[in-house]
C-alpha cells in the first residue's frame, strides 16, 4: 500500500500527487498543481518543482538549489484557501489561475508558516507555476487579555497583579 500523500488529501500518494511527481500525469487545475508542488517539497522531489515552473520563469531555478534551500525543513501541514480560475492580473490584464495557501513547517525546531498567493499560467496546454506573493501569517489571538505586572489583579483584590496572583503562582 502506498503511503499517504503529504498534500493533506488523506489519499494514498499513488492515487494523489504521485503520478505528477513521477511524470506520468500533469495536473489540470491550479489547486492540484499547487498541492503536488507542496508534496514535492515534503518528499524532496525537487525535479518536479523545476518541471512544473513555467518555462519562461525557470531561469536560475535548479533542483540542486531548491534542495540546498530546503535543508533542515520538515513540512507539517498544508491549508489551501481561495482558488480562482482565469483571474485578470497584471498591467495588461493577463489571465492567471490563483491559489492562496498556508504551509506549516519546522526549521531548527521552531514551527513556522509560509503563506502565498500563487499565480499559474498555461503554455502548450499545460498549467505551470509562475510566481507568488507572500501573504501575512495568521495572527495569534490570546484567549484572554494580557495582564501586566503592574496592572490591577484580575481576581478583584485591588492589589497589583505582581503582588497578588503572580506572586502566588510562583
Amino acid at each position: 500500500m502506498s503511503p499517504t500523500c503529504p498534500c493533506g488529501s488523506n489519499r494514498p500518494l499513488a492515487e494523489c500527487c504521485g503520478p505528477y511527481l513521477d511524470g506520468t500525469a500533469w495536473p489540470a487545475e491550479a489547486g492540484i498543481l499547487m498541492r503536488s508542488r507542496y508534496a514535492a517539497y515534503a518528499l524532496g522531489r525537487y525535479d518536479w518543482l523545476v518541471q512544473s515552473t513555467h518555462p519562461d520563469f525557470r531561469e536560475g531555478i535548479t533542483a540542486e538549489k531548491i534542495a540546498e534551500q530546503s535543508k533542515g525543513v520538515r513540512w507539517l501541514r498544508l491549508d489551501v484557501g481561495k482558488c480562482l480560475k482565469d483571474a485578470p492580473v497584471g498591467v495588461n490584464g493577463e489571465l492567471y489561475d490563483i491559489v492562496e495557501f498556508h504551509a506549516f513547517y519546522e526549521l531548527d525546531g521552531i514551527p513556522r508558516q509560509l503563506g502565498e498567493r500563487s499565480f499559474f499560467s498555461r503554455k502548450d496546454d499545460k498549467l505551470y507555476y509562475v510566481d507568488g506573493v507572500a501573504l501575512r501569517p495568521e495572527g495569534y489571538r490570546r484567549p484572554a487579555p494580557k495582564v501586566g505586572r503592574n496592572d490591577p489583579c484580575p481576581c478583584g483584590s485591588g492589589k497589583k497583579y505582581k503582588k497578588c496572583c503572580a506572586a502566588a503562582a510562583g
